[in-house]
Parts: structure tokens; sequence; C-alpha cells
């Protein structure tokens, strides 16, 4: 039977690191650790975990945190090429400094000057361009509001975050509280599990602030308080101590630890997690426990267990996934799967599918005109052999050129 194949080739799960840039010191802290996070190079935190971890971005923000117009010209021209490679790949709402639509207008203005931009949103604290007013104050949906530019903004925009945190470890999977329970501290995590079931019992319960809680899908169709229709997602921090708890630089180590990655695999599902790695108690740079997760990660990833990648493009996946119909048709040993997406082919990267094992060449027609040959790879733990669609690794960019 031919079925398509819930995560790419040979992953059995899918995660995304999605650091808010909350207290980033400098452009030090931030390119180092992207550095750390994305390449195999010696870095000021060690020799690098050659992961492909995204970042976010904001544009004004008060003297201390690194944000675009505290950057320099240079480290300007830096985030510039993140953003083209993918690696800057969210907005952290525009800032708590941009208070105003032609605030947002001129920020928009200013990454038009380089043509690039990213295409996920983050709501931020309170900052007023932020989308939710419920829970974030945001103002950036309420028509007549002085800081609303949700019909400037959506255009560009795809993917919006709305401050929903889930202790759930991943999503796209039955919903399930494993992975969250530690022995070390029994009475917090049964606390933190308890609010994670009130929360989904509010949701069933008719609740519109916790309704992503008691959904098994990592993203839904949406709608903006001033009508424009979004994809609205969750993120998770299955900390042991609740959602505002190990979300740190500091912490991140104390989620990136065998039991939660073990589940994330076991799920077989999605998931992002909810961090501000730029928030250290000591020094600008990951504390050692948390270089340690990071390494533990990549252990994960190099196994062919968890795909590592950025939000965006995790998002990407999982939205044109559901979006996707295909049929087959076999000839002998050849097989042709022509596929229906309003998606352009190449957000289609990583798309896998179980073919019979006598095939033995597989074409893919995408929306009648795309033609090429898809990838044939040994079968799995299943014992099916499958074919795919690439799935290329984002380039970090290379600053010694």
């Amino acid at each position: 039977m031919i079925s398509l194949r819930k995560n790419p080739y040979p992953f059995d799960a899918m995660l995304a690191i999605c650091s808010d840039l909350d207290e980033t010191p400098d452009a030090e802290a931030y390119f180092e650790t992207a550095r750390f996070l994305n390449t195999k190079g010696e870095t000021a935190l060690g020799k690098g975990v050659g992961l492909e971890v995204g970042n976010t971005l904001y544009f004004r923000m008060p003297a201390g945190q690194f944000s675009w117009f505290n950057a320099t010209d240079e480290d300007r021209a830096r985030l510039v090429a993140l953003m083209r490679s993918g690696h800057i790949d969210c907005l952290h709402s525009f800032g708590d400094l941009v208070t105003s639509r032609q605030d947002v207008i001129a920020c928009w203005e200013e990454l038009d000057k380089y043509g690039c931009g990213p295409q996920v949103w983050i709501d931020h604290a309170e900052a007023k361009s932020n989308f939710d007013a419920e829970i974030m104050f945001g103002e950036g949906a309420s028509v007549g509001a002085g800081c609303y530019h949700a019909d400037v903004t959506t255009g560009r925009i795809r993917y919006i975050w709305k401050g929903r945190v889930t202790s759930i470890v991943a999503k796209d999977a039955p919903l399930s509280l494993a992975g969250i329970f530690s022995w070390q501290h029994p009475v917090a995590t049964v606390i933190t599990m308890a609010k994670e079931a009130a929360k989904i019992a509010l949701a069933i319960g008719g609740s519109t602030k916790y309704a992503m809680h008691a959904e098994k899908s990592l993203l839904r169709d949406a709608t903006l308080d001033s009508g424009q229709r979004i994809v609205e997602f969750i993120r998770s921090n299955p900390s042991w101590g609740g959602v505002s708890h190990n979300e740190t630089g500091d912490g991140i180590g104390e989620v990136l630890v065998p039991r939660i990655l073990d589940r994330v695999v076991e799920s077989g599902g999605r998931s992002i997690f909810y961090t501000h790695l730029g928030k250290t108690s000591a020094g600008k740079f990951l504390p050692a426990s948390s270089v340690d997760g990071f390494r533990r990660l990549a252990a994960y990833a190099d196994k062919g267990r968890i795909l590592v990648t950025t939000t965006r493009r995790l998002l990407g996946y999982v939205d044109a996934q559901r979006s996707l119909s295909f049929s087959a048709t076999e000839s002998g040993d050849e097989l042709t799967i022509e596929t229906t997406s309003h998606f352009p082919v190449a957000e289609l990267a990583g798309m896998c599918w179980y073919i019979p094992d006598h095939t033995r060449r597989v074409r893919l027609v995408a929306n009648g005109e795309t033609a090429f040959d898809l990838e044939l790879n040994a079968p799995d733990a299943s014992g099916r052999q499958s074919a795919s669609i690439a799935w290329p690794a984002l380039e970090f960019p290379d600053w010694s050129l």
C-alpha cells in the first residue's frame, strides 16, 4: 500500500528549538550561540553541535538588549545574512519601543531594503505590536488601536504564536502527559501535570483561551480579531516545573534530557520547544549543563531519531503535509505519484511515501507540472521501503569570507 510517511525519512519525530531573544545582551552572545548550534566549528561555547536551530529578532528595544536598531551596520549585515539563510525565521514582535502603526510600517520598510523577512511571528511579553489581546495585551489585531497593523503584516507573516504554551511533550500525536514526570521533583511534577490536565478540561468545556491545549494538532487555522486568516501554533515546555520553568539558557539542559527526548521519539510527533537562550545568570553564554543538553540532542539527530530544524521549516512541513493530496500509478517496478497542493514544490521538501518493495523508480509530478525522481530509501523500523523528496540542510553563513 502506498501511503504518506508522517515525518521525513529516516526520522521518528521532528523538533524545533524556538528561542525568544529576550535579554540577549549583545551581538557576540547572539551570533556565537547561533554558530554553536548550527555549525561544527570552534566557538566561544566549544565545538559546535551542527544542528539546525533558528532564532528570533525584534527591532526596537531599550539599550542592553540586542535588536536590529541596537546593532552596528556590520551586525545588521549578519542579521540579513541569517534571515536569507533561514536561520532567523521568527519576529518576536517588533520590540518594546515600537508603539504605533507608523513604527511598524517603518520596520517593514527597513526589511524591504534588503528583500527579506521572517514569516513566523512570536508575540513578546506585553508589546503593543502583539496580536493577542487576551493574554499578551497586544493591539496588533485591534482595529482602530494605535498599534493596529494586522492588515499590513499578515500579507508577510503566515504563522503566528499568541502566547499558548503546553506541558505536553509533542503535538500531532495522542495527548499524553508522559515524559514530564521527574522522580527528582515529584511534587512539582504532579502540580505541573494537574495544571495541564485542568487546561485540557477547560478547553473541552468550551474555553477558547485553552482550546489548543486539548487539540492534538501543532497548528490550526485561525482568525485574528481584525478578521485576517492566519495559521496559529502552540509551543511546548515539558519542564517538570511547568511552562514558565527552565525556559531559559540556564534551564534548557533540564529539558533536553533523555526522559523528554525519548518521549519525543516515542510519540512520533512534532514539538516546538519554548525557551529564551539569551537568559543566563552567569556570563553571556550557555552554561555547561545546557551545552551538554544540546550535545545530547545532536546525538538523537545523528542517530536519525529526531529531525531538528527551524520553527519555520517545521511549521511549513506540517502545514504543507496537511493540505497535500496525491494519487499513485504503478507500471511494473516504476511508480508515478501525482500531488496536488497550494504550496510550491519547494515547500514539499522531506515528504516521503511508503512504497511497494518491488519498486525501483518513483517519479513525482507536482501540481501537474514539476516532475522529478524521488530518492529511494532503505526500509525503516517499520520494515517498509520508502521514497522521498530531499530535505536539504540550511547553509549557515560564512562570515570569514
